[in-house]
């Protein structure tokens, strides 16, 4: 992210806090990507992400006051939603051990390949489209910073703050995914 996108994030934030509230929808519009990207992958159906996504810019509407104009917006946005995740996968996983019948509902709905609509996919880069199903088969701890990685530019460094894990680490599990990748579209081109 350049100097210019953090400067305009900063002038953006403080007109928000000084009272032009319907600013924020340009926060929205410019991370929205970047917070559905990284969702989508980790949640089983597109309203599901929905929810999530619109509960994070709820909360970092509630509490833009406490952000630090000085720091990246988006670093500080991602780890909201990732908090967000966290608490719903939580939840999620305490109702279905309270039910026979919920475990079964999240059992079926694993079983069906559409969960993204047409309109979720024409938003993504056509390069994400022709290999989507082959990213979405790797291992999450490959999958997440390699998408976070090639769809959002994000530096191993953001990535590394945001999973909580060390920058080799990253840069390991991003060369992973694509030598994954290289391989499963190799052996697609043989057949």
């Amino acid at each position: 992210m350049n100097q210019d996108s953090l400067n305009e994030d900063k002038n953006l934030i403080q007109k928000i806090l000084k009272g032009e509230t319907s600013l924020y929808g340009a926060i929205i519009n410019k991370y929205e990507r970047l917070v559905y990207s990284y969702l989508l992958p980790q949640v089983r159906t597109l309203q599901e992400v929905e929810d999530i996504a619109q509960e994070t810019f709820l909360k970092a509407y509630r509490h833009l006051s406490s952000f630090e104009v000085e720091k990246k917006f988006s670093a500080w946005l991602m780890k909201i939603a990732k908090n967000i995740l966290n608490d719903f996968n939580r939840k999620k996983f305490q109702n279905s051990s309270k039910s026979s019948q919920k475990n079964d509902e999240i059992e079926n709905s694993t079983k069906n390949e559409e969960t993204f609509s047409p309109d979720q996919r024409i938003e993504l880069k056509e390069e994400f489209k022709s290999t989507f199903k082959n990213i979405l088969l790797l291992p999450e701890e490959l999958r997440i910073p390699f998408l976070l990685k090639v769809l959002q530019e994000m530096s191993y460094e953001e990535i590394g703050e945001l999973l909580d894990i060390p920058i080799q680490t990253v840069k390991n599990r991003i060369f992973k995914a694509r030598q994954a990748l290289k391989e499963k579209r190799n052996n697609s081109h043989e057949m």
